[in-house]
This record gives C-alpha cells, sequence and structure tokens, in this order.
C-alpha cells in the first residue's frame, strides 16, 4: 500500500513538474517573440528619429542660407530706392527713369504706392508694412520662405522627439520581457515546486507589465 502511494505521489509530482516546465516554456517563448518584435519597432523608430533630426537639420541649413539671400535682395532694393530718391530730388530724371527700369516689379510698385501717396500719410520709405505691395518685394517673399522652412523645422523637431519618446517605450518594454526571460529561465533549473510557482507567477506579471507598455505604445502594431 505504501509503494502504491509513493508511486502515486512520484507521479503526481512528476505530472506538475511537467506542467510547470511547459508553462515556462510557453512563458518563455512569448516573452522572447515580445522582445523581438519591440526591438523591431524600436530599431524603425530610431531610424525615424535620425531621419527626423537630418531634415531638421537641412531644413535650418536652407533657411539660413534663404535669410541670407533676403539680407542681399533688401540691400539691392535699399540702395535703388535711394539711388532713386536722389535722383529724383535733383531733378536728374534721366538717372531716375534708368533706376526704374533696373528696379524689379515689385519694387517699382512699391515706389510708385509710396509716391503717389500724400506726404502726411506716406510712411518714411516703401519699405513698410502699410505700403500693399511691401510683401510682395523679392526680399519678402524670400522672408517668408524662411520663416517657413523654420517652421517646418520646428515641426520636424518635434516629430523626432515624439519618436524619441515612443523608442524609449519600446526600450521599456524589452527591459520587461528580459526580466521575465531571466526567472523564466529559472524555473527550468530550481527543483522546489513553491519556488517554480513563484518565479513563474513574477514572469506572470513581468509579461502583462512589458505588455501593457507595448500595446499603449503608438505605432506598436504597424510592420512599417
Amino acid at each position: 500500500m505504501t509503494t502504491e502511494t509513493s508511486e502515486t505521489d512520484g507521479q503526481r509530482t512528476g505530472v506538475t513538474q511537467a506542467g510547470l516546465a511547459i508553462t515556462a516554456a510557453v512563458v518563455l517563448g512569448i516573452a522572447a517573440t515580445l522582445t523581438a518584435w519591440s526591438a523591431y519597432r524600436e530599431s524603425l523608430t530610431s531610424d525615424l528619429v535620425l531621419k527626423n533630426y537630418s531634415e531638421q537639420q537641412a531644413a535650418i541649413a536652407l533657411a539660413n542660407d534663404t535669410y541670407g539671400r533676403a539680407d542681399q535682395q533688401e540691400s539691392l532694393e535699399t540702395t535703388l530706392f535711394l539711388d532713386w530718391a536722389t535722383a529724383t530730388s535733383t531733378g536728374n530724371d534721366d538717372a531716375a527713369a534708368y533706376l526704374e527700369v533696373v528696379m524689379s516689379d515689385e519694387l517699382y510698385a512699391a515706389v510708385e504706392w509710396w509716391n503717389a501717396e500724400p506726404a502726411e500719410t506716406s510712411p518714411p520709405t516703401p519699405f513698410d508694412a502699410a505700403n500693399p505691395y511691401y510683401a510682395d518685394l523679392p526680399s519678402q517673399v524670400l522672408i517668408a520662405d524662411g520663416d517657413a522652412l523654420l517652421e517646418e523645422a520646428d515641426l520636424l523637431r518635434l516629430a523626432a522627439e515624439e519618436a524619441d519618446g515612443t523608442s524609449d517605450r519600446f526600450d521599456l518594454a524589452n527591459v520587461f520581457f528580459a526580466v521575465v526571460l531571466f526567472i523564466a529561465g529559472l524555473t527550468t533549473i530550481v527543483q522546489r515546486r513553491s519556488i517554480q510557482v513563484a518565479f513563474l507567477a513574477l514572469s506572470a506579471v513581468g509579461l502583462v507589465g512589458g505588455i501593457a507598455v507595448l500595446v499603449t505604445t503608438a505605432g506598436w502594431a504597424s510592420l512599417s
């Protein structure tokens, strides 16, 4: 009778240990799969961070170049206007007519509007926001282009920071999964059933935590 009871207990213990081993293997498989997926998503997100930052720097460089050309154009416009004003005030009509030909269409329109305005309402120079043709000047168009490029650069910076935060969340999920892999792996080594159960319970908690971080991260299920 004692022998039969021992054999039954041994079979039950064997079945229990086998069940725990299978459970540990399943947990290890799930954690390994999720680790690989999270690492894949982190890699893609990191590439997006670098791409956005690179495009941001390119946009800033282009904006600076545009502002430089705007300064040159603005200097040219100011010089032409001052020369024209000098020629007009001294009665040098030929020089004034020549300068009007040299001016861009936009500058000529701005100067004509300024010249036609009454002295009491006219701004000191044509280069004033009150002039309806001011915004059309080549220098102002270039400045507007530079401003647009800086706005684009700022949006790229925000996108890079958002992607960086997303990448950090994938890294955090991988930390959880790494702990699960370690603890679940210990389950296959120890022999005491109580310790195995405790390790599996900790693994389950870590697995749930990692999954929670993963599925609440933007784009976690995307393939691209």
